[in-house]
């Protein structure tokens, strides 16, 4: 089966750059506007599963309107525990943050849920994805999640591998991949660039 697997489109925390994980924020303006520009350049798809977050709801239903959807709850983003809402100049003070600066390795951070514990939630996300998908026997669907949580899912499952950083998706793009159902491994077809290719 093919997925379309998207990073949702830009917020005010993204425009801030800001840790926003779990707080539940809406797409900006620019945000609306890159997945109304984004989503004729996608192919069409079958099915979306996609975070519970508003962000992903609002990207999933600009780039495939009309298209059914399942919530998958382990797609949601990093708990940035008490970073989440702020920024750098917000945070500059905070030790922890400084000593997160000196190796600002995300599979690293001091705070909230750990890079493993999201690779781990993230893994159970997709083998429900892969799951569901069999059952509906679709021959393409969309995941629409978040920044944090494809680099941890691709890191995990994407081939040909990649550094963690090399999984960034710009806002609204993402990858064309195969999956495998049985080892949920994600073979890459072709990169989608979303804000980066406009």
């Amino acid at each position: 089966m093919e997925l379309i697997i998207v990073r949702h489109g830009t917020t005010w925390g993204n425009l801030e750059k800001r840790f926003i994980g779990m707080l539940d924020v809406e797409l900006a303006p620019q945000g609306e506007a890159l997945a109304r520009r984004v989503s004729p350049t996608l192919p069409e798809v079958e099915h979306i599963y996609r975070s519970p977050l508003k962000r992903c709801r609002q990207t999933a239903e600009l780039l495939w309107p009309g298209t059914a959807e399942t919530v998958i709850e382990e797609l949601r983003e990093t708990d940035f525990g008490p970073f989440e809402g702020k920024n750098h100049q917000e945070l500059k003070d905070d030790p922890l943050y400084l000593q997160w600066l000196a190796n600002p390795d995300f599979s690293r951070i001091p705070v909230g849920e750990s890079a493993q514990a999201v690779v781990e939630r993230v893994s159970l996300g997709l083998s429900r994805v892969a799951e569901d998908a069999a059952r509906r026997k679709l021959k393409r669907a969309a995941i629409v999640s978040h920044g944090g949580a494809l680099m941890g899912l691709l890191s995990r499952y994407g081939r040909p591998e990649r550094e963690y950083y090399g999984w960034m998706c710009p806002n609204c793009g993402g990858f064309r991949a195969e999956l495998n159902p049985d080892t949920l491994e994600l073979t890459i077809l072709e990169d989608l660039p979303g804000d980066k290719g406009l």
